[in-house]
């Protein structure tokens, strides 16, 4: 069967590949990356792709490769979390260390594993944003391929998970020599972030500098609408992305159905906004017959945002309910359709499948905490017709998967990183969507969850910016 011809702005991705050899492709998610990447590539030799475990093991790359790849290619792909070298663990004697049965225990460290070592004609990193850690160790090992190979490119359709200087190591990928330590352009991260930002310490960093907005940037700057960025985001975006990155919008280059989005309040039952107060005042309160207890600020949070999805969090006896949980009950009752449902907490997953299962409907789970084996079944029952619901934590659901066959998205939690909220969004609002979609949100309001919204608006308004300036600097 013939392919079908590549869309106007994929032949343009594949021309800047075979031009550029090395660089970012940021297109917004559901426009076919893999797909321009693969043509990119075509008649490179030995290719490599880099992606999630989860993203490997449902097939996408497989499809992906048996659709749009070159026979003349050898294709290798491996998960990032089997990238590192992994030597035998040793304690602080010297010696090897085994577990309880016996088995050997493996420690993964900043180095390549030798399976992947040496010359590839071409690596492909899918959701590149993984390696924005500067000190991980899979972070590490794509820095490591990059070095070996002439042809690399990132893709990631959310380039900038959080911040601007987080786009630091996928710089250093794309420029390998200017990364290498003591170099005056990437060599060190804080020489590059204070050349760029404001790093000043802060009353809670306890000296150490924080990043914040780039220099030279105004009040009046940060007024102006973020797709006319300020000449510093533009300067910013000049000297560091360059010709090494290409981005497309979809409301640009595809004819999608509509979509609507529709924030649905969850108010707080007024024992449960009694509790929600005290817990937040005195980090002790009552729920019914338990006593819940804080020991930290950071447990405190966790715990106040997991009321305000449901109490039942909190003592998890009987069946789930309350609060958000019981709204997700009505809302399953009534659909027809295969929905998908997404938290960030994975006792909120789990709570989320038994209310799904409560109501009739056929429902799967996974999160962090299920084997790849049980995610890959769950995704593909759930794209095969067999499954009513498909709950997942944003971690896992985020990134990679076209999950078209559901018209609805419904947010129990959203994520403090803007981009899983966005990349979960477009699983199901992707090209192959025939139905028009609608993305459900839960928020209690008054709340450190309606809190939230704050902090994703600044976000993405920080996003929005630097997208724009090296959109600017690319046409200009």
């Amino acid at each position: 069967m013939p392919k079908p011809p590549l869309k106007e702005f994929q032949r343009e991705n594949v021309e800047w590949i075979q031009r550029e050899k090395r660089g970012l492709l940021a297109d917004e998610p559901g426009l076919g990356k893999s797909r321009s990447a693969l043509e990119g590539f075509r008649g490179t030799g030995r290719i490599l792709i880099v992606a999630p475990s989860l993203v490997l093991q449902t097939g996408v790359w497989h499809e992906e490769v048996e659709k749009w790849g070159d026979d003349d290619c050898e294709y290798h792909a491996v998960p990032y979390s089997q990238l590192n070298a992994r030597p035998h663990a040793k304690d602080k004697y010297g010696k090897l260390r085994y577990t309880k049965t016996g088995s050997p225990i493996y420690q993964p460290v900043k180095r390549l594993n030798k399976d992947w070592r040496g010359h590839w004609d071409a690596v492909i990193v899918d959701e590149a944003h993984y390696i924005k850690g500067r000190d991980t160790k899979w972070t590490w090992a794509v820095k490591e391929l990059a070095r070996n190979t002439d042809n690399l490119i990132l893709l990631t359709g959310t380039p900038i998970p959080n911040w601007a200087h987080e786009v630091f190591t996928l710089l250093q990928t794309i420029y390998p020599e200017e990364g290498k330590r003591g170099h005056e352009f990437l060599g060190s991260f804080w020489r590059w972030a204070e050349r760029w930002f404001d790093c000043s310490p802060t009353f809670h960093s306890r000296g150490n500098p924080v990043v914040g907005d780039l220099l030279g940037c105004t009040p009046a700057c940060l007024r102006r609408d973020p797709n006319d960025p300020c000449e510093h985001y533009r300067k910013f975006a000049e000297a560091n992305f360059g010709p090494k990155y290409m981005r497309h919008l979809r409301a640009d280059h595809l004819d999608l159905p509509p979509i609507q989005y529709v924030d649905t309040p969850a108010p707080m039952e007024p024992a449960v906004k009694r509790a929600y107060r005290e817990l937040k005042k005195d980090f002790a309160t009552d729920i019914g017959p338990h006593e819940v207890l804080a020991w930290s600020n950071g447990a405190k949070n966790v715990m106040l945002d997991k009321m305000t999805t449901s109490p039942w969090l909190l003592h998890k006896e009987g069946e789930p309910g309350g609060g958000k949980l019981e709204l997700l009950r009505s809302d399953l009752r009534e659909r027809t359709q295969p929905t998908l449902v997404l938290a960030h907490y994975r006792d909120s997953v789990e709570a989320a499948a038994r209310v799904g299962s409560s109501v009739g409907a056929r429902t799967a789970y996974i999160h962090g905490g299920t084997t790849d084996r049980q995610n890959a079944n769950a995704v593909r029952d759930f794209k095969a017709g067999k499954l009513d619901v498909l709950v997942g934590s944003l971690e896992t659901l985020a990134e990679g998967l076209t999950l078209t066959v559901a018209d609805t998205a419904i947010f129990l939690e959203r994520s403090y990183k803007p981009s899983r909220n966005v990349q979960a969004t477009f699983r199901v609002y992707r090209m192959g969507q025939q139905k028009a979609v609608t993305i459900q949100r839960y928020i209690t309001p008054h709340s450190i969850d309606s809190g939230k919204e704050e902090l994703l608006n600044t976000k993405t308004d920080h996003q929005m910016r630097v997208l724009s300036a090296a959109d600017f600097v690319r046409f200009a």
